[in-house]
């Protein structure tokens, strides 16, 4: 009962709860197509509490039309988690979304930059440094980082967030790729938004290649501490 649908690049998340997310999916409402066109009806994903042995459908983004997404979990600094859901819209916009239930229900949806295509987003723990710092992006100069104080955290020498006896959480910064040219699917940047649930909270982008570069996906690597890692600013 579910349609073939050609998807781009995109990767699969499992959440705390267990659960297994498969981003975007048609269901087929009307199984007879002969001379007629068959009925579908787009959600923005699948999931499975069954690890794999069965697929359910999730809910719909209310308030806004939407399309292809990705999603990430994202944890916030008072120690909640939320589903965040970033999609393609026929409105001519990108649109997020959260579920601070695992998907169960969504918020009211937001309107994004526009221009929007299909684009590959992940989340990371936010980059927190020794002396009680931590980088946060400067929108004005694309890739260029700035710090700014976060206290009672440092960086563990083997590159591991340490986390002293407070109640700070390194709460998840979001990337999302995507054609950065409003005309063709060239200029492939880089956004990043080190608060996700705010949609006026990214950056401008990183324009990492000129070229043809539809359908990128992301992946989070974490490297080891060196000596080279960005260190805090000197008062």
């Amino acid at each position: 009962e579910w349609a073939t649908f050609a998807l781009g690049t995109c990767h699969r998340i499992q959440l705390k709860s267990g659960l297994l997310i498969s981003e975007y999916a048609y269901h087929i409402d009307c199984k007879d197509c002969f001379g007629k066109i068959c009925t579908t009806t787009p959600h923005s994903f699948t999931y499975s509490d069954s690890h794999g042995k069965s697929w359910r459908f999730g809910e719909f983004v209310p308030s806004l039309e939407t399309v292809e997404c990705q999603l990430v979990s994202v944890d916030e600094e008072d120690g909640t988690n939320a589903l965040y859901c970033n999609s393609r819209s026929p409105l001519g916009y990108r649109v997020q979304a959260l579920s601070k239930d695992d998907g169960a229900v969504f918020l009211e949806g937001q309107l994004e930059q526009p221009h929007g295509c299909h684009g590959s987003v992940v989340g990371f723990l936010a980059p927190i440094l020794e002396c009680g710092y931590t980088q946060t992006a400067n929108p004005s100069n694309g890739p260029d980082l700035q710090m700014s104080a976060v206290h009672g955290c440092r960086q563990s020498q083997n590159g591991t967030p340490h986390v002293p006896e407070t109640n700070f959480l390194p709460p998840t910064w979001v990337i999302y790729s995507q054609p950065s040219s409003p005309e063709a699917s060239v200029q492939l940047g880089i956004y990043l938004s080190t608060f996700p649930r705010d949609s006026d909270s990214w950056s401008e982008p990183w324009l990492i290649y000129e070229g043809l570069s539809a359908y990128s996906d992301l992946a989070y690597v974490e490297l080891p501490f060196t000596e080279a890692s960005p260190k805090p600013l000197s008062s």
